[in-house]
């Protein structure tokens, strides 16, 4: 099931906001999304955005870095950060979209973060995560730690549900296993001493008693091929 909320309609579907995601902002190819950077996402936060809600923009970037890495969520490229709008003086971030685990899936598990940051992506930033989003995006480190918390209770709140589910529906079973080894991953990485000092974390009980997911393989794929194309069959001589 797809569940879609169109967050720039209103309860009648009529448009109150108009969109630009980061691709259109940055002028880049949609097939590019992957191709930029947080250092060029903030530069078009402080071309676009006006002053007075600057602070606040550049806050909620920093949660959706956050959520990405807490989430181990791949798929955060310049197509799914969005700006929304009526004017040019009356501009914000629009709320996050796509957000999803991608490790769990076969082929995507070794997938690096969707956007970049001082030149590299990788899920174990260190130090060096706290310190850019500081510099770039304004945001103190105790701020950090106070978003970084609150994406930790929420991420242990969730837990049960996945549980829940994972018992309800057998073929979720080995999914929902893999995402929740996941968020596990994720939240303590981040909660690592050398990347923010916020203490032990009262939420991993949640996951206590997880066995480890059967092992993904990576698909073999043929460029040029689509899935949907039907097999071929010899013909017969």
């Amino acid at each position: 099931m797809l569940l879609v909320y169109c967050f720039d309609l209103d309860a009648q579907g009529n448009r109150y906001w108009s969109m630009e995601d980061f691709c259109a902002l940055l002028g880049l190819r949609p097939a590019a999304k992957y191709e930029t950077t947080w250092e060029r996402i903030a530069k078009a936060v402080r071309d676009h955005v006006p002053g007075s809600r600057q602070d606040e923009t550049f806050r909620r970037l920093v949660a959706t870095v956050l959520r990405t890495y807490a989430l181990r969520n791949a798929d955060c490229h310049a197509k799914n950060v969005a700006l929304l709008y009526t004017s040019r003086a009356d501009v914000h971030l629009a709320s996050a979209y796509d957000f999803l685990t991608t490790s769990v899936y076969a082929g995507y598990q070794h997938n690096p973060p969707g956007i970049s940051f001082l030149g590299k992506k990788t899920w174990a930033p260190g130090k060096t995560l706290g310190r850019f989003l500081s510099g770039t995006f304004g945001v103190s480190l105790k701020e950090q730690s106070a978003l970084l918390e609150s994406i930790s209770d929420a991420v242990a709140e969730v837990v049960p549900q996945v549980r829940g589910k994972m018992q309800e529906l057998p073929g979720f079973r080995e999914i929902g296993k893999r995402m929740l080894l996941a968020w596990q991953q994720g939240v303590k990485g981040l909660r690592d001493q050398r990347v923010y000092a916020v203490g032990e974390w009262s939420g991993n009980s949640e996951f206590d008693g997880l066995s480890d997911p059967a092992k993904l393989e990576n698909p073999r794929s043929i460029l040029g091929q689509s899935p949907l194309l039907a097999n071929r069959t010899k013909r017969p001589k």
